[in-house]
């Protein structure tokens, strides 16, 4: 009987008409032991973390991963919540917006793993190889959906190490049904954030460890970089230029702040270090706004991390330029000098700019990195946002090597003049 409930509601969830080929589809079929790999999940109602187990589930482990780094998580729902069965989420935004997904990833439930309390698994459609990026937690041993040998059943992938008492107060949580959606928590219960514990620790978790030992060399360009099919002027041509795009409504954005501040005041003197918002839609011209409003009110460093943490952490209401003037009151500003910059064509301008940047650029996401206005790292490339600026330092490397041959190139060309020839008859 759950067996068919759930054919209903995870299977048709799980279907998304917009799938499309990823760009690194997991297409590890290696039978090697793997360790296990934790992923820590931040929501609204608390944190929570999954062990998973690539060693049973070598595909399904390296899919979910592939979600989880390039943040696809951030910022969706549990979705559908039935007590003493499963939660379930990782395919809708707010508002019950589906996402697109890469393509689907191979059944793997014959690996032995169970879907007992406490475990995780994909969710799918009626196909067995039909899951992409929803998964749902088991809440009690659901017996009807292991593998048969006559039947596949639905792919345990890991368990919830830590934090299943945050997974219980989601079962708490009042649902509905929400047009042709049934058990839809009444209150959004979102995923602000999941991020391999590896990451989030500076630690290398083991299974990219092939990876991990080719970029402490030389990184390749098409690979580890993007380079860009025309270059863009820098501010300072004497200086190797990096630039940072990043959004106030980005989690990845908001845990790359201090480390990539960090680095940057690490840089010597050569290097011209600077960050701006990225646009490309509406919100996020919003937010530009409030950025360059902020540098006009002398009031950046005050406020760029607060708004930061509010849009991210707190997930507050900062929609319009109403709610960034009151955000902005209670650091002492003016809420008229606000409305002033925040309208005035210097801002209108220095938006603009932003925007023609991005389009130059041409990001996958947020945060990127542009080095000297010829290179763009982002985090799927490079393997992490530490991993980035391991790029990123390796690019510096090489524009100074370029400078110094070209400006080797020009000695001979000089000569020493003799007096006599800059005296005139």
């Amino acid at each position: 009987m759950k067996y068919t409930r759930l054919s209903s509601v995870i299977l048709f969830a799980a279907f998304s008409p917009g799938v499309f080929a990823a760009e690194a589809d997991a297409k590890d079929t290696s039978a090697r032991r793997a360790p296990p790999v934790e992923v820590v999940f931040e929501t609204n109602q608390g944190p929570f973390t999954l062990k998973l187990n690539p060693e049973k589930a070598p595909n399904t482990v390296a899919n979910f991963l592939v979600y989880v780094d390039e943040g696809f998580y951030d910022n969706t729902l549990f979705h559908r919540v039935i007590p003493r069965f499963v939660v379930q989420g990782g395919g809708y935004e707010k508002g019950m917006k589906l996402k697109r997904t890469h393509s689907a990833v191979e059944n793997e439930s014959d690996n032995g793993l169970t879907n007992v309390r406490g475990t995780v698994s994909m969710a799918r459609r009626r196909h067995p190889d039909s899951a992409t990026s929803q998964f749902f937690i088991n809440l009690s041993h659901n017996p009807s959906l292991d593998y048969r040998d006559d039947r596949p059943g639905y792919t345990v992938f890991g368990k919830v190490s830590e934090g299943m008492e945050v997974i219980d107060n989601i079962v708490a949580v009042p649902t509905k049904t929400s047009g042709r959606y049934k058990d839809v928590p009444k209150e959004d219960v979102s995923i602000v954030s999941a991020r391999r514990k590896s990451e989030l620790l500076g630690q290398d978790d083991g299974v990219e460890a092939e990876a991990s030992a080719h970029r402490q060399g030389e990184f390749v360009a098409g690979e580890d970089y993007v380079v860009l099919d025309t270059p863009v002027p820098t501010r300072d041509s004497s200086k190797v230029e990096v630039v940072e795009m990043f959004s106030y409504g980005c989690p990845h954005c908001y845990e790359f702040e201090p480390v990539i501040r960090e680095w940057g005041k690490q840089q010597d003197r050569d290097v011209d270090f600077w960050y701006f918002p990225a646009v490309w839609n509406e919100s996020m011209k919003l937010y530009a706004r409030a950025f360059y409003a902020a540098r006009e009110l002398n009031v950046a460093e005050i406020i760029h991390h607060p708004l930061f943490t509010a849009v991210v952490v707190e997930q507050g209401r900062l929609s319009n330029e109403g709610e960034l003037a009151e955000f902005f009151s209670r650091y002492g500003v003016d809420k008229k000098a606000f409305a002033e910059a925040f309208s005035s064509s210097i801002v209108d301008e220095q938006v603009k700019q932003a925007e023609a940047r991005v389009r130059s650029y041409k990001p996958a996401g947020v945060p990127e990195i542009i080095v000297n206005g010829k290179y763009r790292v982002d985090r799927m490339r490079a393997g992490g946002q530490r991993e980035m600026l391991a790029v990123v330092d390796f690019l510096i490397e090489e524009e100074r090597a370029m400078q110094e041959k070209l400006q080797a190139a020009e000695e001979p060309r000089r000569r020493i003049v003799p007096l006599s020839e800059l005296i005139v008859p």
